[in-house]
């Protein structure tokens, strides 16, 4: 539920003064079998909006998966829908696939109350944000992520991105959802390599917030890939750390969130570098080998730190260093950041698990020499 006040101070002569404050309230449900008990709460958020009907924007890719048991749950609702189909693949997250779905969601008469459910990985996730936030000025969403990466990242934090002129996430709005619904279970269907991708989002967030021990939890038999309750204890844990730091900064302005972008300053231009063919995760772990060797070379941090966490980046067969034959691309792309921040990146930079700080830059020296320290690693 979303509530704002508009507070005015009238002075003689002089300007008026506003004060604006919008507050979001909304619900994280996470459990596992949560799809089945999905028509329920929908029906609460639906009864609670005043909303007369649904559009699901469902990932083609996750549609073959779960498309069947998310219309039971919409049509236990009792509300009419409407399906629109966003084509799998990164490509979709662009203003040309912004265009589609807003195009979609005018087609099928769609009003200020429709909510919107956007089912699928950290991709339509991104992409529903950000139309909900602009169509019609701003409509009603939830989520329902299918994938580990938007589970632990993606769905959480109502922040949208697109894609576009060769940079990851320069167009994009914050835009809190009406609900998200995490059932860990749904990612039982994805390729061995997605879930690898997901979890580097949550070693990510283990290394700013261990409040949990969630990076002993991400050490423990890292050789067998986590599924299950296992895997729940992760997605659970990881969702309540990056909470935990979005609490007091919910739409990122502060030192404290700016350390969620461990691994992506480096990570980010590397993705974009590629085409889109390395995966989110794998390329935001390779930002954060960088990062720790980095820290390590400059006694930010023990060689033992270092090593510690590049082991479980290696256990879970995530990268643990850039590609030679990216090395330049990807300094150019940091370079695109840094001509459109009007700044320096803001690198972070890892301690140890739970500790991180915030260093201005890395110069090309330096990032040469890191590149390459890692590339000599046996």
């Amino acid at each position: 539920m979303t509530s704002s006040h508009l507070g005015l101070s009238f002075l003689d002569q002089g300007p008026i003064l506003i004060r604006a404050h919008r507050i979001d309230n909304y619900a994280v449900h996470i459990d596992d079998h949560l799809l089945t008990r999905t028509g329920d709460l929908l029906t609460d958020v639906l009864d609670r909006l005043d909303s007369p009907d649904v559009v699901i924007a469902v990932d083609t890719g996750a549609a073959e998966h779960h498309l069947g048991n998310v219309t039971k749950a919409v049509l236990a609702t009792g509300r009419p829908f409407h399906v629109i189909p966003v084509p799998a693949g990164e490509a979709s997250k662009s203003p040309r696939g912004l265009r589609d779905l807003i195009g979609a969601l005018h087609h099928h008469g769609a009003s200020r109350r429709t909510l919107l459910l956007a089912v699928g990985g950290g991709m339509v996730c991104d992409l529903a944000t950000t139309a909900a936030a602009l169509y019609m000025r701003g409509i009603p969403y939830a989520l329902l992520p299918t994938t580990v990466l938007a589970q632990v990242d993606a769905a959480i934090g109502g922040k949208g991105g697109l894609d576009d002129d060769g940079a990851k996430n320069l167009l994009g709005a914050f835009h809190h959802p009406a609900a998200v619904f995490v059932d860990p279970l749904l990612t039982s269907t994805l390729p061995e390599r997605h879930v690898r991708n997901g979890l580097a989002e949550a070693i990510k967030v283990a290394l700013i917030d261990d409040t949990d021990g969630l990076f002993t939890t991400l050490e423990q038999d890292p050789g067998r890939l986590p599924a299950g309750p296992a895997l729940s204890t992760i997605v659970r844990a990881a969702i309540t750390a990056k909470l935990r730091l979005l609490a007091a900064d919910p739409f990122e302005q502060g030192d404290l969130t700016r350390l969620l972008n461990l691994g992506h300053c480096i990570g980010h231009p590397y993705e974009a570098a590629t085409g889109y063919r390395v995966l989110h995760g794998e390329a935001v772990a390779a930002g954060m080998a960088l990062a720790a060797t980095h820290a390590h070379l400059t006694g930010v941090t023990t060689l033992a730190q270092r090593d510690r966490i590049l082991a479980l980046l290696d256990a879970y067969r995530l990268p643990s260093a850039l590609p030679e034959e990216m090395r330049e691309a990807t300094w150019e792309g940091m370079n695109t950041v840094r001509r459109v921040r009007g700044g320096p990146l803001r690198l972070v930079l890892p301690h140890a698990p739970g500790n991180c700080t915030v260093i201005e830059d890395i110069d090309r020296v330096s990032y040469d020499k890191t590149v390459s320290e890692l590339a000599a690693r046996p």
